[in-house]
């Protein structure tokens, strides 16, 4: 048997997934762990967009506590990727050199554009669907997909997530009404950049992404579901998710704290999170949501293990 981890430093939590490997290449998760380390932190108020050393630190011991995890683990390949904030780093080469030194495993940062198709090859090899949108809501940028056929038509990766965008308008307590039109302002003129957007209007959006999974939690959890973690493929109402998001904006950051139990850490960055994704949600008129658990992890492994 052999073993596969990926270990994925994103721009507000560091993740790990631990893969078994049979003799005939079928891959089964053995383990899953997810530290909040906000990395890309700070990073909106520094000029020089440098990764601050505080989120460096928590970053750092998060890949030590994922390296206890998978140590002892036989015949073992460990494979690293970084995404918008390191991306953006200009103390990018400092910071790699830090994870490999500590860990051996040299990290490679993925472009904007391979982000959105490992997302694109995550989703499209898990759900049965035919055309659909993808969202990943990430700290520190967010990817699009347009699907037709079950192919990718269109992949972006958008430089703001719900780290940066909640630094830039402020809102990680009650927002102003005065931040909140600038909010949907900035993002709509981002949409409109995009000259293959309107082709989504009338589709399902598949939503990755802490921010968007966090509403996904919320929504089982309310159910009375035995594991709320086990989301995947779950089908929710746009008129659902808005009135979810606009519970929440209305709230100061304690409230949203006590609302948000378990998902509390993500409190102060929801909003920042979901309100591009509700935007376009009403902007192109879409019907519904389907969360997805398989993303940039698992379309990396497919990829290894099928390509």
């Amino acid at each position: 048997m052999k073993h596969l981890a990926i270990i994925d430093l994103g721009s507000n939590s560091a993740r790990l997934s631990i893969q078994a490997v049979d003799d005939q290449g079928h891959n089964t998760e053995i383990k899953r762990m997810k530290i909040m380390t906000r990395l890309a932190e700070g990073m909106g108020q520094s000029e020089e967009k440098k990764l601050q050393p505080q989120a460096i630190e928590r970053t750092l011991a998060a890949i030590q506590t994922f390296m206890r995890a998978y140590q002892d683990l036989p015949d073992l390949k460990v494979t690293g990727i970084a995404t918008a904030a390191v991306r953006a780093a200009s103390n990018q080469r400092e910071f790699l050199r830090q994870v490999a030194d500590l860990t051996g495993v040299e990290v490679n940062v993925l472009s904007g554009t391979k982000e959105a198709y490992y997302d694109y090859l995550g989703v499209a090899h898990s759900l049965d669907l035919t055309d659909y949108m993808i969202c990943d809501m990430g700290g520190g940028s967010f990817e699009l997909v347009l699907a037709q056929n079950n192919q990718a038509q269109h992949l972006i990766s958008i430089p703001y997530g719900a780290v940066s965008l909640s630094e830039k308008f402020h809102s990680a307590d009650r927002i102003s009404a005065y931040d909140l039109f600038r909010f949907q302002n900035f993002i709509q003129k981002s949409f409109d950049q995009l000259d293959w957007f309107e082709k989504g209007r009338h589709l399902p959006l598949v939503l990755l992404g802490g921010a968007n999974r966090t509403v996904g939690r919320c929504k089982l959890f309310d159910e009375g579901a035995i594991d709320p973690e086990q989301m995947h493929g779950v089908v929710m109402p746009t008129t659902e998710f808005v009135d979810r998001y606009a519970s929440w904006l209305q709230m100061s950051l304690a409230e949203r704290r006590v609302d948000l139990e378990d998902e509390a850490d993500r409190a102060d960055i929801i909003i920042g999170g979901l309100t591009p994704v509700v935007q376009m949600l009403t902007h192109l008129n879409m019907p519904e949501v389907i969360f997805s658990d398989s993303g940039v992890r698992e379309g990396i492994i497919y990829e290894m293990l099928h390509e």
